[in-house]
């Protein structure tokens, strides 16, 4: 058993780039509203452009605009930020080309919609901060591309043995465990797109933590969670 609270959340409306801070969130079987909605693929192909093999990819960033002057709505298309801060539309019809130049992809960019999993992504500090300490330095969290940073008085590690469909308490609502989130390498490259790789760390999580850090969890019905709320397991 274990209590604790949300401290930081986060979407990212296209899967590789970096996302948006947010207050609080609409969680239902889908997922987090506007979570990893689009994703980039090779033109006229199934091929998957990402954070792995093109990292320069996270040096553009993605948000769902205000609406109603609500940071969290989500509504019509997100707006791209390339590396500098020049603004995008999605159907910008000059956008492909120019993520194509920035993230070096030599056969083309296009950006289309993607059905994610319904998973949420939720991290424990407390591994974060154990992970730091065994690697001689700070890790970013953001490195791990979590939707949920939960501070808990749970050990570091212990959250990968959750078995799936325990029963988790999210700002009050249900959730349960899908399984141990297992790494791929994308948690070795710097997250801002400066294409920098800490091959150590990626090593690190292999050997020392089974290649697992982070749990997915699902909902059946719908949820609103924010920073603050409680967290029970």
């Amino acid at each position: 058993m274990f209590t604790g609270e949300i401290k930081q959340l986060w979407r990212y409306p296209v899967k590789g780039m970096r996302g948006e801070a947010l207050r609080s969130a609409v969680v239902d079987a889908d997922g987090m509203a506007g979570d990893r909605v689009f994703g980039l693929v090779e033109p006229g192909t199934d091929k998957a452009i990402w954070g792995g093999s093109h990292p320069r990819l996270m040096g553009w960033e993605a948000a769902w605009p205000a609406q109603c002057g609500c940071a969290d709505a989500v509504s019509g298309d997100p707006v791209l930020y390339e590396p500098g801060g020049a603004a995008w539309a999605l159907d910008d019809p000059e956008l492909p080309a120019r993520l194509a130049e920035t993230i070096d992809a030599e056969r083309g960019a296009a950006v289309r919609p993607v059905r994610d999993h319904g998973r949420m992504l939720v991290v424990f500090a407390a591994s974060v901060r154990r992970l730091g300490e065994e690697r001689g330095g700070e890790v970013a969290v953001e490195r791990f591309r979590p939707n949920v940073l939960v501070e808990a008085d749970l050990e570091p590690y212990a959250e990968a043995a959750l078995a799936p469909g325990t029963p988790i308490r999210l700002g009050g609502h249900g959730f349960t465990v899908d399984m141990a989130c297992e790494r791929c390498v994308l948690p070795s490259w710097t997250p801002d797109g400066s294409n920098v790789r800490d091959k150590d760390l990626h090593k690190h999580i292999v050997k020392e933590l089974g290649n697992l850090f982070g749990i997915y969890v699902r909902t059946g019905g719908a949820a609103r969670i924010a920073v603050g709320d409680p967290v029970a397991g």
